[in-house]
């Protein structure tokens, strides 16, 4: 696989790639970052430098790019020499992203779902409807796309897979708990990307129970659960993207996710 790496995304997470790439050059290469506005790359770019978190000396830079143009991308792919793709930026731009990279025969990585901004909460399965959609593409180019690789989908996936293989090779059910128990005092805050998960909000909850998929209104079914350091916590069954690949390969098994919200949060 070839070297170097682009980043698509200016944001939180854009900014931990960035800093954990650099710790890393001297295996992936130049590293390049990408995003509509130059000036957040540029931030980003100089945090790394601040901290000194380039392991070698090496490439370092920022670029202006809409990644929704899938030939602006392919452009700056073909430009940078880049060989694998990051895509952190969000879900609305995954498919001129993910096709930028297989017309030009580069690795993909993203971590949550396609969106479309006029359909929430897609039909289940929901990676049906666009990235495996693009299997047979990838497979022809020989292009590696690895989906989700963030926590929430991505390890928690791992995880399951994990305890499937080594601890319970007859699962019946796996359900995916998503508290966030701390609190930085202020008023109001979301769990992750505010349009993101307002959407979640106003949508169908889809979770794949008894062999089918099932459909709820958003706060419909909750359950509290008592777990490990954060004791009880009150949580409400949630479309998320995992339910709909963790079925797809898991059919025998029931597939929930759960998220937890104060009153606060689900009032204001």
């Amino acid at each position: 696989m070839k070297r170097n790496i682009l980043i698509i995304g200016a944001g939180g997470v854009a900014q931990v790639v960035a800093h954990k790439a650099a710790q890393n050059n001297d295996i992936l290469g130049d590293i390049h970052i990408a995003s509509r506005t130059l000036s957040k790359c540029e931030a980003i770019l100089a945090s790394v430098r601040e901290k000194g978190a380039m392991k070698v000396d090496g490439v370092l830079q920022a670029h202006a790019v809409n990644a929704r143009d899938t030939a602006a991308v392919a452009a700056l792919i073909r430009e940078t020499g880049a060989g694998i793709v990051i895509n952190v930026a969000q879900a609305f731009v995954n498919m001129p992203v993910l096709d930028a990279c297989v017309e030009t025969g580069v690795a993909y990585l993203d971590t949550a779902i396609h969106e479309e901004p006029d359909q929430i909460c897609e039909a289940p399965p929901w990676y049906g409807n666009y990235e495996w959609k693009r299997k047979a593409a990838c497979a022809e180019k020989r292009v590696t796309a690895i989906l989700g690789v963030g926590f929430d989908p991505g390890v928690v996936n791992a995880y399951a897979r994990f305890g499937i293989d080594t601890c319970v090779p007859e699962v019946e059910s796996i359900d995916i708990i998503d508290i966030n128990a701390g609190s930085h005092g202020r008023w109001f805050s979301t769990n992750f990307d505010p349009e993101i998960n307002f959407r979640e909000f106003t949508g169908t909850v889809y979770s794949w129970q008894n062999g089918a998929w099932q459909s709820n209104t958003m706060f419909e079914v909750g359950h509290e659960w008592d777990l490990p350091v954060v004791g009880k916590q009150k949580t409400y069954l949630t479309g998320h993207d995992e339910v709909h690949s963790l079925a797809t390969h898991y059919p025998q098994a029931d597939v929930r996710f759960w998220m937890g919200f104060g009153d606060h949060y689900i009032n204001v």
